[in-house]
């Protein structure tokens, strides 16, 4: 028997895929329903989405962040800087040796 929080990971995943179609497709609405939906199960069953799948996201338009489609991704010295095409947030995340 399949426990909430593997269930909630299960579907999330799907979702995931699914939105991923969606977007090649060039289906933004339902990219957006489905990433808001993972994200509503995820809250729900309370489990917490794996650092992979965070940062897949925009967290300000719920869509699928894919380099080139959907986001420009830029490398600097210690920080990866991903933005994203349709509402132009910043996504900041560092990278390399801590001092």
């Amino acid at each position: 028997m399949l426990s909430k929080t593997e269930i909630a990971e299960k579907r999330i995943k799907k979702l995931f895929t699914l939105a991923e179609e969606e977007l090649r497709k060039g289906n933004l609405d339902r990219t957006k329903r489905y990433i808001r939906l993972s994200r509503k199960i995820g809250m729900k069953c309370q489990y917490t989405l794996p650092k992979e799948l965070k940062r897949k996201f925009c967290k300000k338009c719920n869509i699928l962040l894919i380099p080139g489609i959907s986001c420009r991704v830029k490398l600097s010295e210690k920080t990866i800087d991903i933005k994203c095409f349709y509402c132009n947030n910043i996504k900041r995340y560092s990278y390399g040796k801590k001092n």
